[in-house]
């Protein structure tokens, strides 16, 4: 009986012995049951990569007799990084949940508004933005609107300065404002033989002779003289502060006038002029005047910073004056597009008189209203209509050409054979009465 109890106390030692090492190495088996907000997520327990969440949930096997893990991290991209404690193991074949949020990174919002940075020369001066004082210069602007906004810059002694400006979303737009001193002012005193002449300085009409033309800036101005029957009368004249410049003009007549004039007016003001591509000057309130202009179709084109370049057609007569009147357009406002086809094709295209192509043609950015639309095409008769552009969209013009009518040699020829056969008649019958 003892031997037999030795014998069994032996081998329940034994098999402790054996069973020892296994424990040790963490053979005992549980789980921590992982779940999380965001499928996807890759979870870790203390930096060592276990897997990712799915269906909100991630279930890791531990050993509960090996070396324990402390931290649960749960990463993603566009979230920020969490953790949690794991705490104490649960017993062996059994399983502990763990919770884990993750939350969202925030979306960087773009910005709306946009800057002006504003520098003068001189520095110091006052800055307006449409209006609204910003302080002196130099400045910037800041949380202003997308889009076109008026800069105005003052200083005492100086010219006030003005420009529109374009601001983009987070940009920052830079103007620099170059002042000019504010001028000082003297008169001409003007007159001509024969009186009643017009005056021009500077392109600007100013009344008729004998006149005094007062407030006129200090330095070099063009003085022009204008009489119907008489040649045109030009001159340079220096005005002087405060005082008066004396101006005696004789104009030749001429028998005939060979030049006629155009005023050009525009809205805004201040639009350069061209004449045939040439510039001429800038329109004022009172309308620009282009002399000695040779008769026959003109092109005058008006551009100005910050608007689409407007063009027309003129006729200019001698001796008479034509007067042009334009409005110009910003960017992509009031405008639209004529699409213009022929048959046969191969035709030239005219707008307002103005060439603009050979059929088929596509016209952009036309202003809004109505235009005399030529097709031409030789040996066929011209073809003319009044088509209407309507902003932002596209006005089709067909134009089915006429094969143009040419008397036949044979119509042509017969009156005169009638004239003979009359003539012939007649000599018949002179001839019978002798």
């Amino acid at each position: 009986m003892i031997r037999t109890v030795s014998f069994m106390a032996g081998a329940v030692l034994a098999l402790l012995l054996l069973v020892a090492p296994a424990a040790a190495l963490g053979g005992d088996e549980a789980w921590i049951e992982v779940r999380c907000n965001v499928n996807g997520a890759s979870i870790y327990f203390d930096n060592d990569y276990k897997g990712q969440i799915t269906s909100g949930v991630l279930s890791v096997p531990v050993y509960t007799t090996g070396s324990p893990y402390y931290t649960a991290k749960a990463t993603m991209d566009g979230y920020y990084t969490a953790s949690t404690s794991i705490g104490s193991y649960p017993s062996i074949g059994e399983s502990k949940t763990i919770y884990i949020t993750l939350n969202p990174v925030p979306t960087p919002v773009p910005p709306s508004t946009g800057s002006i940075s504003v520098t003068s020369s001189p520095s110091g001066a006052k800055t307006y933005v449409d209006g609204s004082y910003y302080g002196r210069t130099p400045q910037v602007i800041n949380g202003l609107s997308v889009g076109s906004h008026t800069v105005r810059v003052e200083y005492d002694g100086y010219q006030t300065w003005t420009q529109t400006a374009g601001v983009s979303a987070g940009g920052v737009t830079s103007v620099y404002a170059t002042l000019a001193h504010e001028p000082t002012y003297g008169s001409i005193y003007v007159s001509s033989s024969p009186s009643n002449a017009n005056v021009y300085l500077d392109g600007t009409y100013k009344g008729t002779t004998p006149m005094t033309i007062s407030g006129v800036s200090q330095g070099s101005h063009f003085l022009e003289i204008e009489k119907a029957g008489y040649h045109e009368w030009s001159s340079s004249v220096k005005v002087v502060s405060n005082q008066q410049s004396h101006i005696s003009a004789t104009l030749d007549p001429n028998a005939q006038p060979t030049t006629g004039t155009i005023v050009v007016s525009s809205t805004p003001v201040g639009a350069y002029i061209y004449l045939d591509g040439n510039y001429q000057g800038r329109t004022t309130a009172q309308g620009f005047v282009i002399i000695g202009v040779s008769p026959g179709t003109r092109t005058v084109t008006l551009k100005l910073d910050g608007y689409q370049d407007a063009a027309t057609s003129v006729n200019v007569n001698a001796g008479q004056q034509s007067s042009v009147s334009l409005t110009l357009q910003t960017p992509g406002a009031n405008t639209g597009s004529m699409t213009i086809t022929s048959t046969p094709a191969g035709a030239e295209v005219y707008l307002n008189n103005a060439y603009k192509g050979i059929t088929p043609l596509t016209l952009s950015d036309l202003a809004v209203g109505s235009y005399t639309v030529s097709v031409q095409l030789q040996g066929y008769t011209e073809w003319t209509t009044t088509a209407t552009v309507n902003a932002g969209a596209t006005t089709p013009v067909s134009a089915q050409l006429v094969p143009a009518t040419t008397p036949t040699p044979e119509a042509a020829a017969m009156p005169l054979t009638a004239f003979g056969a009359i003539a012939l008649l007649g000599a018949v019958l002179v001839l019978r009465r002798r």
